[in-house]
């Protein structure tokens, strides 16, 4: 039986020399583990098939190779050389499509033979598709390129013999490990480190990416693999199962690290398998596909890839955090750590002790604190108060133990003071509040933590877990307090940051349920005041913030603050100065923690002038704080930035003046400098001119054209610029546009000019200015334009299919206007296309709210007929409704197809 089935494998084939066909038999063989693979087999078992299969092709090709070469090669390739597997394949972690690392270790003896013997073996890998990467080297070649270069001597801690001389290879590793391995284990853990931390800027700071690397983002099978290079190092183990059996692993960890690897070694050969490379991004329509494989099935509360992408957190969230722990007991402990541990550590509070930077509990007096809820509280307070950190290894015990403290015991009023002074500061909030969380702390607290922990948001919007988005805004509240500006100034305003924070923490935990999450939220925060103990006024406030937690935004985004039927409404609801306060900053700290970048000052100046035209209504009096001496310093400043510029000095007064006829949201949402050049564009502005002002911006990387000339030039002055920006391939990202009192239109656009990397030249950003300015001077057109554009819309790619489009019409908040909301997947043209369509429909745009989020557009239009009067006719009003839907209906679903054409014919 084995004769029969060595003749019919790849070895036996290559054997014969019959390329073809050994090609063919690996393809079938291969074929046969990806079905078991589809037909349910464990990653491991893959692996392990995979490894097998590979290795026996490579072990009969160096065996028939050193028989070809003949007879002093017999002697050089049993006696004086090896053939050594390295890497991923050294630990026999062999995905579908994995890279092969091997290795010729010979004696200097062999020296004329290895040339020849490797040239065999490679170049028939080569012939039946392998990729591999190898290497020809000595022992002493070995051990002098492990001390330059740190990958190489992580690659042969891994190796693994496969034929040859079995002496050489026991030979290597004895000197390898002495003469490398233990000698230089410290710095070499040091240098581990920091590879893998370059790897996380890059792959990915956070374990909660919407499309993870699963083999290098943060919570990845590299942080398992940087737990095992670590414990080779400093324990000379080589597995998992050694470190469980040597007690330098606990069998909670190990068995929690198994799981984890198990979960994703099975993603990451299906991802292989589906792409038919070695694909490592678990894409949005992956994650689809998978969570239908893993079988999971969409629930009214949660979509089944929510499910399953919910799985894929806490599992990485959980090999990241027992992988950390293990490499930082793998460290060396510095000389003053070791001295300090020799002197009498100072008693804090009578349970705590202080160990340098670390805070830690007595062993004799560790029970105690973690059968007690109020030293737990008291524990995580002291380390906030005096800025240290818990250890590592206490931690760890708070995490096996806290599920078994009754919840009761949490319930009381020491612990709920304890918590609200946390939630007070000073000291990092957020930070504590992580500590808890990661503690599995927090649920005891906020019990729907343990709910919403690792709970994708699968909506294109947001980047983070509602667990981790929840913290960062913490974050990036308390952020604000050194932040300069209005935001910064009204943070420190705040009384009661205590129950700004619990607001924060508390504002989306209401996701993942049937209902809408802000209808969950307020129950959650009723439940959350009576546990702590808040009266009826604390009650109500917190339940306002967490229920009406988007109210602002909405207001600020989609609305006119000028208009009083949308501004009494709104203060009506906030009612108090304190309340608006805490509103403002829980909103901007919400958008903060989205995603990077998704706080523009665009939005900023949006929510503060919300805030300003707010303020006065609900405190009686209007705060000079922000009124004619903030104005006056901004004139100022302009000033200044004029007087660097060409041309004739700006006065005070007259800055002032032209200030005021924008609405406050321009003044505080633009730079000086930009303000400085738009002001000297007005004042060159003649009757029928056109000026164009562009910038780049470096930090951002966007371009800015702000288009300067009057209202009665020519209609439709938006959708002209819009069109422009499309046919030249410019994606929109945000819109200003403003139409003063005096008829002079600023209308501002933030773009992203995909064409370029960096700065686009010079001429580019001009030449886009000219094309404006002959367009709306009429003498060229927008469909000519595009006409002559090649442009294919553009964006980043998405799950297949897309979000319904929503057309909805509001003749109820203006008295002026007729309000259209636009909610829709975001496409490169796609303003352009609103913006034409409403101009067919015989309206003029008065103001506009644009805005992207991420992949999703909510674009808000003031809009008029074209003798400036409201709509009223319920009939046209529904006219307009769907002639707007249907064009964007229309350009999204052929932007798909064209979408997917160009992806099939990639393809194939």
């Amino acid at each position: 039986m084995r004769k029969r089935l060595q003749d019919e494998s790849p070895i036996g084939l290559l054997q014969d020399g019959a390329i073809g066909a050994v090609t063919a038999a690996l393809a079938n063989q291969r074929q046969a583990i990806h079905q078991r693979l589809l037909a349910g087999a464990s990653g491991a078992e893959v692996m392990a098939a995979l490894t097998e299969l590979v290795d026996g092709l490579i072990i009969g090709r160096y065996r028939d190779a050193v028989r070809t070469i003949g007879a002093e090669a017999v002697t050089a390739g049993f006696q004086h050389c090896c053939l050594i597997a390295l890497g991923g394949y050294g630990r026999r972690e062999l995905a579908p499509y994995s890279d092969i690392d091997i290795m010729f270790l010979f004696r200097p003896e062999a020296g004329s033979t290895v040339a020849s013997l490797s040239g065999q073996v490679l170049h028939h890998l080569w012939d039946v598709g392998f990729q591999v990467g190898h290497s020809v080297r000595t022992i002493q070649d070995c051990i002098e390129l492990a001390a330059t270069d740190v990958t190489i001597q992580t690659s042969m801690m891994e190796a693994r013999f496969l034929a040859g001389s079995p002496d050489l290879f026991q030979d290597f590793q004895r000197r390898y490990l002495r003469r490398v391995v233990t000698r230089g284990a410290d710095r070499y853990i040091e240098r581990k480190i920091a590879e893998r931390r370059r790897e996380y800027e890059k792959f990915g700071e956070t374990v909660y990416l919407l499309e993870p690397n699963v083999k290098k983002s943060k919570g990845g099978l590299r942080d398992l693999h940087v737990l095992q290079w670590a414990g080779m190092a400093r324990y000379q183990a080589v597995t998992l199962q050694e470190f469980a059996d040597r007690g330098i692993l606990s069998r909670q960890d190990y068995q929690a690290l198994l799981e984890a690897r198990e979960f994703l070694w099975r993603v990451r050969a299906l991802l292989h398998v589906h792409a038919g490379n070695a694909q490592e991004i678990l894409t949005f329509d992956e994650q689809v596909r998978l969570a239908e494989r893993f079988g999971f099935q969409d629930r009214p509360n949660m979509l089944a890839v929510e499910q399953f992408m919910q799985q894929y957190y806490r599992h990485t969230m959980g090999l990241h955090e027992r992988c950390a722990r293990f490499v930082d007991r793998c460290r060396r402990v510095p000389v003053w750590r070791r001295l300090v541990r020799l002197l009498p550590a100072p008693r804090v509070d009578g349970h705590f002790v202080v160990a340098g930077p670390c805070l830690t509990v007595p062993t004799a007096l560790r029970n105690r604190v973690l059968d007690s809820p109020v030293l737990l509280l008291k524990l995580f307070h002291l380390a906030q108060s005096r800025r240290l950190t818990i250890d590592t290894h206490l931690l760890d015990e708070i995490h096996r133990s806290v599920d078994s403290v009754s919840d009761e015991s949490f319930r009381t009023p020491e612990v709920s003071r304890i918590f609200l002074t946390i939630l007070s500061g000073p000291g990092s909030v957020a930070g504590t509040l992580e500590a808890m969380h990661r503690a599995h702390l927090l649920e005891k607290l906020i019990p729907v933590f343990a709910t919403v922990r690792g709970l994708m948001q699968f909506n294109q919007y947001h980047k983070y877990t509602v667990d981790e988005h929840s913290l960062l805004a913490v974050a990036k509240a308390e952020a604000l307090e050194q932040q300069k500006g209005i935001l910064g100034e009204v943070y420190q305003e705040i009384r009661r940051k205590d129950m700004l924070h619990l607001a924060i923490l508390l504002h989306d935990l209401g996701k993942g349920r049937e209902e809408d999450h802000s209808e969950v939220g307020r129950a959650l925060a009723e439940e959350t005041a009576a546990r702590l103990g808040f009266d009826e006024q604390e009650t109500r406030t917190l339940v306002f913030l967490v229920h009406q937690h988007l109210l602002m935004a909405h207001t600020a985004f989609r609305r006119d603050p000028y208009d009083e039927k949308v501004l009494l409404p709104f203060a009506r609801a906030v009612a108090t100065p304190e309340v608006l306060r805490k509103l403002l900053v829980l909103t901007a700290a919400d958008i903060a923690a989205v995603g990077p970048g998704m706080l523009t000052k665009w939005k900023e100046s949006l929510l503060i002038e919300l805030y300003l035209r707010t303020l006065p209504e609900v405190s009686g009096e209007r705060d000079t704080a922000y009124g004619p001496e903030r104005l006056r310093r901004l004139a100022n400043d302009v000033a200044r930035e004029a007087a660097t510029r060409a041309g004739e000095p700006m006065a005070v007064e007259w800055i002032e003046s032209q200030l005021g006829q924008f609405p406050l949201r321009y003044a505080y949402g633009t730079a000086p400098s930009r303000i400085a050049a738009h002001l000297a564009a007005i004042r060159r502005l003649r009757e029928t001119d056109v000026l164009v002002e562009e910038s780049f911006n470096e930090a951002l990387g966007t371009c800015e054209y702000t288009v300067v000339t009057v209202d009665d030039l020519t209609p439709g002055i938006f959708s002209k610029i819009a069109g422009v920006m499309a046919a030249k391939g410019l994606q929109i990202l945000d819109a200003q546009i403003i139409t003063r009192h005096d008829g002079i239109v600023v209308d501002t656009f933030q773009v992203s000019d995909l064409d370029y990397a960096g700065a686009p030249p010079v001429e580019r950003r001009a030449g886009i200015g000219r094309t404006i300015v002959r367009i709306l001077k009429g003498e060229d057109t927008v469909e000519n334009l595009v006409g002559r554009s090649s442009r294919l819309p553009s964006g980043r790619r998405l799950p297949s299919g897309r979000q319904p489009t929503e057309v909805q019409v509001d003749n109820e908040t203006s008295d002026r206007f007729t309000i259209i909301d636009v909610f829709a997947d975001d496409r490169q043209g796609l303003l352009y296309v609103i913006t034409h369509a409403i101009f067919k429909l015989g309206l003029s745009v008065h103001a506009a709210r644009i805005s992207t989020r991420l992949d999703q557009v909510a674009d808000v239009f003031y809009v008029s007929d074209l003798e400036g009067a409201k709509i009223m006719d319920h009939a046209q009003l529904e006219a307009i409704r769907v002639a707007i839907k249907g064009e964007i209906d229309r350009f999204l679903d052929k932007s798909v197809g064209e979408h997917e054409g160009v992806s099939s014919g990639a393809s194939s």
